[in-house]
């Protein structure tokens, strides 16, 4: 991974992958025996963060899916900036360099 746009790029999958979960967990809420599924982040040795899914055994609980949501949002608005940051970074110095 190692660059800063490869990191922020590796948050919006994992963030983007928990929000896919948590929609279909939601979506299958009254679905008899249905057993949610979870996202587990992880971060990775040389940078950014990986989304690994895994099946649980509980129930389906709308709270925890809508915190899971809340989550996956802000963590998705966090990479979308680290992008921009490093885009404006890279401007900035042809900028300089120009």
């Amino acid at each position: 991974m190692g660059t800063v746009t490869g990191i922020g790029t590796s948050a919006l999958s994992a963030y983007g992958t928990m929000q896919a979960v948590a929609a279909n967990n939601i979506a299958n809420v009254n679905t008899d025996g249905y057993k949610p599924a979870r996202t587990v982040l992880r971060e990775e040795p040389r940078g950014g963060v990986s989304a690994d899914v895994e099946k649980s055994g509980d129930e389906v609980d709308i709270s925890r899916e809508a915190l899971d949501m809340i989550l996956a949002k802000t963590g998705f608005k966090a990479g979308a900036k680290i992008i921009q940051a490093d885009q404006e970074m890279q401007q900035t110095l042809l900028d300089i360099l120009a």
